[in-house]
């Protein structure tokens, strides 16, 4: 699976967005997108405990195909995390100053800083009035910056997670929706929602595989 991801990452940074950015037909936009994260586990050792509001900053670009589908690619920062609750004893959280067992209903909070990159297909309608109504699905690679962690009772206060706690890198498939208001010409007001869900592992916690799943709000303009 790590070996399939790194070949399709490759791929996408190498050849497939450097083609699309120098290419005829295309439009860039900026978005300011603030959002709800959490963790989701397939495992009853672990439960989501409670989300955290974080972040998406980035530019995105669309290459027109046709005169309303369009394929869209981009980068941006993100901030996302989760509360994760461990309902067993038995597992350790893994920082760079140590190692710290977890007692059974303890809350581990982890926030990480990511570097994204996205690409995907986007849908738009005529344009009626101002307004034009878009949708988009879209595969995104999520690289680690950093990352920390809080746990009150074995006194972990912001420590930095490392790789052998938090994946460097994880893949995630979008979908989102909205209003596009015309400033006149190809210039836009973009508002609407999008949801992301992780397709591969996120945290180690040591059993099963946790997720990361986030709800945002899109704010953005299209030049």
């Amino acid at each position: 699976m790590k070996s399939a991801f790194n070949r399709i990452t490759i791929l996408m940074v190498l050849v497939v967005v450097p083609k699309l950015i120098f290419s005829q037909g295309y439009q860039f936009g900026i978005f300011v997108d603030p959002q709800l994260a959490w963790f989701n586990s397939d495992t009853k050792k672990f439960t989501s405990n409670g989300s955290i509001f974080g972040y998406d900053i980035g530019f995105v670009g669309e290459r027109y195909f046709a005169q309303r589908y369009a394929v869209l690619f981009g980068l941006s920062l993100e901030g996302l995390g989760g509360n994760l609750k461990y309902n067993e004893t038995g597992f350790n959280i893994i920082t760079r100053d140590g190692t710290y067992p977890i007692a059974a209903n303890s809350n581990v909070e982890y926030r990480g800083q990511y570097i994204n990159a996205p690409i995907g297909l986007k849908f738009r309608t005529v344009e009626i009035g101002y307004l034009s109504i878009f949708a988009q699905v879209a595969i995104k690679g999520h690289f680690k910056l950093k990352g920390y962690v809080w746990e009150k009772s074995s006194g972990i206060d912001k420590e930095v997670v490392t790789n052998d706690q938090v994946h460097w890198a994880f893949a995630s498939y979008s979908i989102g929706a909205g209003i596009e208001h015309s400033l006149g010409g190809p210039s836009a007001v973009q508002t609407g929602i999008q949801f992301t869900n992780s397709f591969t592992p996120v945290y180690k916690a040591g059993h099963g595989h946790i997720g990361v799943a986030s709800f945002s709000l899109r704010i953005g303009l299209v030049f």
